[in-house]
């Protein structure tokens, strides 16, 4: 196989996209259905979360590295039910331990209507 003249994303190894660039075409074509099983085995963050007692989801946006969630609370009224984003990630537990979705405010989302 000749040499790609495509640009690899910069934070895949070095040697990964080495041996990338030596398979045949039946070799890349394995490796594809193996990272296709893998991506199965890996839901997207955007199928995975859920809401929190309380809010209602109202939107997520998957922007690769992060996900946007935007939440209302329907009990609250005012100001108090939102929406509200959040930047949710996957944070991995110490050693064996599971890890968790982690919550990290954004801010109230104001809508450019004539709403809130």
């Amino acid at each position: 196989m000749t040499q790609s003249e495509t640009n690899p994303p910069e934070d895949i190894p070095e040697e990964i996209t080495t041996a990338l660039e030596a398979s045949s075409d039946a070799r890349l074509r394995e490796i594809i259905h193996y990272a296709q099983q893998l991506l199965r085995e890996h839901p997207p963050l955007t199928d995975a979360i859920e809401s929190r007692a309380g809010e209602e989801l109202v939107r997520i946006e998957d922007h690769g590295a992060y996900t946007i969630v935007v939440v209302e609370r329907p009990e609250e009224t005012g100001e108090a039910r939102g929406p509200f984003a959040y930047r949710v990630g996957w944070e991995h537990g110490i050693g064996d331990e599971d890890g968790q979705y982690r919550w990290h405010y954004l801010g109230k989302v104001y809508r450019g209507d004539g709403g809130d």
